[in-house]
């Protein structure tokens, strides 16, 4: 088999998985391509957007939030939804407070982006601890984090 029909192959095969994507209903917090072309994102609250709040502060660099970890969020609440602006990708900007391993409370603020996971094909999140953001990563106050 020549590369180019090889490479024409592998790229149907990626374009009919693509097609086939969809979310299953048992999982309301997965968001994937919209065959209907409707933009589609979870909830600030559904559970795997927490979880992924949770992921991004547990893996950034230890000392960057003085080894602190999420262990719980509160008082959720969405701040904007902005979609066909300046991007046309969806983007739900959300707030709360986060309890952290060490007792403390911190301000959150995160934002999830239609298409921006793996290979383009789910929602991905990015947070900010507004107080603890030491090297200004997000922008002054986590402004990158929140709708402008």
């Amino acid at each position: 088999m020549n590369t180019a029909r090889f490479v024409r192959l592998i790229l149907s095969a990626l374009a009919i998985c693509t097609f086939f994507t969809v979310p299953s209903g048992a999982e309301e917090n997965r968001a994937y391509l919209s065959l209907s072309g409707k933009n589609r994102l979870p909830d600030c609250t559904a559970n795997s957007v927490q979880k992924a709040v949770r992921k991004s502060v547990a893996r950034a660099y230890a000392d960057y939030y003085g080894g602190r970890k999420i262990v719980g969020i509160q008082e959720i609440s969405e701040l904007a939804f902005h979609v066909n602006g300046v991007s046309p990708l969806a983007r739900r900007y959300c707030t709360g407070e986060a309890s952290m391993s060490d007792g403390s409370q911190q301000h959150l603020h995160y934002l999830i982006e239609e298409n921006a996971g793996f290979v383009g094909i789910s929602w991905n999140v990015e947070t900010c601890l507004s107080p603890l953001d030491k090297w200004r990563v997000y922008g002054s106050h986590c402004s990158t984090a929140r709708p402008h």
